[in-house]
C-alpha cells in the first residue's frame, strides 16, 4: 500500500518534521510520496479558469491548492501496481502503536466492496457527528465501521486520513473533472452509485474551531465556504433524511 502526503511544507519544515517523527513513522516501513501544490502559487489565468470562473463562489487558493493536491495524489497511485493507497495531510494524528502493516493486515482480511472510500478519522469531530448509516460486523483494528447512507454522504468531512481503492481513485478524479473541495463529496453517490463511503474512528485530528486562524492547526479552515452552483444532490433532503434514521444509526465507538 502506498502513502501520500498531502503537504506544502519544506521538507526540513517544524510541521512536518514533526509529523514524520510519530512512531507509525519510525516503527515500521512506512516511506511515503510527498504531494503538495501551492494554489496561490499558480498562474492568474489558470486559478482564475479553475477556481473563479463560472462559480458563484470561487475556491480560494488554499482550497484549490489542497483539492489538486489530493488529485495529484490518486494520479500517482493510479501509476503504481497497488490496490489501495492511504492518503494522509500532515496534521494526522496517529495511535502510538499502530503500523502500516496493522493497516495492510486489515485491509487483507476486510471484506469491503469495490470503489471504497474508507475514512480512518473524522466521524468522531463535530462536523460529521451527525452521519448516519450502517455499522458493518466486520470491525476495522477492533473499531466499529459505519457504512454512511448516501443521504448524509453531504455531512462527511475531513480528507486527512482516509483509503481509496483504484476504482475510488478514478471515480475520484472523473467526479472532480471540475474541481471541488477535497471533501466535497456530497454528490459522490449521484456521480456514481456504486460508491461506497465508510468510516471509522482509528487517526486523530487537531480540534478545530470556526474561523481557525493558527496555520499550525488548519491553513484552510476559515475558508470554509459552501459552493452552491456545483451539482447538487438529490440525496439528503429534508423528508427523506428524517426517514431514514428509522433504519440507520450513528457511529459508536466500539
Amino acid at each position: 500500500m502506498k502513502i501520500f502526503v498531502i503537504s506544502i511544507e519544506e521538507e526540513n519544515s517544524l510541521r512536518l518534521n514533526n509529523f514524520t517523527a510519530q512512531p507509525f513513522f519510525q516503527q515500521g516501513a512506512a516511506p511515503f510520496a510527498k504531494v503538495g501544490v501551492k494554489g496561490s502559487e499558480l498562474p492568474v489565468k489558470q486559478y482564475f479558469e479553475i477556481a473563479v470562473k463560472g462559480r458563484s463562489q470561487p475556491l480560494s487558493p488554499s482550497e484549490l491548492g489542497c483539492s489538486l493536491s489530493h488529485m495529484a495524489a490518486l494520479k500517482a497511485f493510479l501509476e503504481t501496481d497497488d490496490d489501495y493507497a492511504l492518503i494522509l495531510e500532515d496534521d494526522a494524528l496517529f495511535p502510538h502503536a499502530l503500523t502500516l502493516a496493522q493497516i495492510e493486515a486489515e485491509i487483507e482480511k476486510a471484506d469491503f466492496p469495490p470503489n471504497i472510500l474508507l475514512s480512518l478519522g473524522g466521524i468522531q469531530m463535530k462536523e460529521s457527528l451527525k452521519v448516519r448509516g450502517k455499522i458493518r460486523a466486520q470491525k476495522f483494528l477492533n473499531k466499529n465501521v459505519l457504512e454512511v447512507t448516501p443521504h448524509y454522504y453531504h455531512r462527511v468531512c475531513a480528507a486527512f486520513a482516509y483509503i481509496v481503492d483504484r476504482k475510488m481513485a478514478n471515480t475520484l478524479l472523473k467526479y472532480n473533472a471540475r474541481i471541488r473541495k477535497a471533501d466535497d463529496w456530497g454528490y459522490l453517490y449521484d456521480f456514481d452509485s456504486t460508491a461506497h463511503i465508510l468510516m471509522t474512528h482509528i487517526i486523530e485530528h487537531p480540534p478545530l474551531a470556526v474561523g481557525e486562524t493558527d496555520e499550525a492547526i488548519s491553513k484552510i479552515e476559515n475558508e470554509r465556504v459552501n459552493t452552491a452552483d456545483l451539482p447538487v444532490s438529490s440525496y439528503g433532503k429534508f423528508w427523506p433524511k428524517n426517514l431514514i434514521k428509522l433504519v440507520t444509526s450513528r457511529y459508536k465507538n466500539n
